[in-house]
């Protein structure tokens, strides 16, 4: 059996227009959920090679080991963690973006040194129905040790 090489974290991949930097929208998730905000060049290389079929053309690790815990706690659809609540209208607010295009949200649980042993949960949702996609990530609605959200604007 594999291994796990890294654990409790999250990833936002996501595509630009030409020449935009949104780095700046992504404090809000330091402010206000309490991560640290890790750009692609900090991410460690196992990290992005093991994830690099959800990932786009920019990448941030946004880092908070508890806040995966935050899930074991959400075990009803219309009973939302407040801590789940403020992330995913972050989310939300910075996926109205309109340089940001693609926007990815990778939660993982654990992440097996043998891609092939990761249960994945992969789902497109409307930025509008975000709830419902994380919800993926929850005890109850466990989708497996990685979730992966594409969110999109347009209906």
């Amino acid at each position: 059996m594999a291994e796990v090489i890294f654990d409790c974290t999250q990833f936002l991949s996501f595509d630009l227009d030409e020449n935009a930097d949104v780095s700046y929208l992504l404090t809000v998730f330091e402010e206000k959920n309490n991560f640290r905000v890790l750009p692609e060049g900090e991410i460690l290389s196992k990290k992005l090679s093991h994830l690099n079929r959800f990932l786009h053309s920019t990448t941030f690790e946004i880092q908070n080991q508890e806040f995966i815990g935050e899930f074991d706690e959400w075990l009803e659809l219309e009973e939302i963690p407040s801590a789940i609540v403020e992330f995913g209208r972050n989310l939300q607010e910075f996926c109205r973006n309109k340089h940001v295009k693609n926007l990815t949200i990778i939660l993982v649980r654990y992440a097996y040194s043998e891609k092939n042993d990761d249960n994945v949960f992969v789902g497109e949702f409307h930025r509008d129905n975000i709830f419902e996609g994380l919800y993926h990530a929850s005890v109850f609605g466990n989708s497996g040790n990685i979730v992966a959200l594409r969110l999109f604007n347009n209906i």
